[in-house]
């Protein structure tokens, strides 16, 4: 039978590096983020009607939406990222679904930023955050994103907190850089999993 594992994190925390290691250790990964940019590709399932719903103008000269420009003008509407959220979510969890039930390993990980946050519709058995400092939270995001520092402070505002990820959690995990202490704590996790 398979395990679902949900993991989230805040912006920066590196969760899907984390994801990246289960895969490597066996599990399937299920990305929503990724799924979320490809519904909004000029031949995904979500284009037409956010197009539709918020004009041309988020429109790159090459017929892409523009991501940066979208967010802009959802992220200052708590409204208008409704609407979004209306209109992508369902695509985005229908497509989760039935990665899930194709996928022929044991351990299903599911990276999900915002798990805790939105009426997450697909059953789990555990979760697992990721959590990281402020400080390099923030230089992850400057170097990703090419944004500004009180940009990247506002979206991580715009999340949970780590001690509330914490809180929900089944496991939580610290990304502060050492990479083999993280990949380490991966695998006890992963042990821990598949044991149950």
């Amino acid at each position: 039978m398979k395990k679902i594992l949900g993991i989230t994190g805040g912006i920066g925390a590196g969760k899907s590096y984390v994801a990246k290691l289960f895969a490597e250790l066996g599990a399937t990964v299920v990305d929503a983020d990724k799924i979320a940019r490809e519904i909004l590709e000029p031949d995904g399932r979500a284009y037409l009607q956010v197009v539709e719903t918020f004009g041309r103008e988020v429109l790159t000269s090459d017929g892409f939406i523009d991501r940066k420009k979208l967010a802009g003008i959802v992220f200052a509407d708590n409204g208008k990222l409704e609407v979004l959220n209306g209109l992508t979510h369902p695509v985005v969890f229908e497509e989760m679904k039935k990665q899930i039930d194709s996928a022929e390993t044991e351990l299903v990980c599911l990276d999900v930023p915002l798990l805790f946050s939105c009426d997450f519709p697909i059953p789990y058995d555990m979760t697992l955050a990721v959590i990281a400092p402020t400080e390099l939270r923030i230089t992850r995001i400057l170097d990703r994103d090419c944004c500004t520092r009180e940009d990247a402070i506002a979206r991580m505002e715009n999340q949970l907190s780590d001690a509330e990820l914490q809180e929900k959690a089944d496991f939580s995990l610290v990304n502060a850089g050492d990479q083999e202490a993280l990949e380490q704590e991966v695998e006890k996790i992963y042990q821990h999993i598949m044991e149950r």
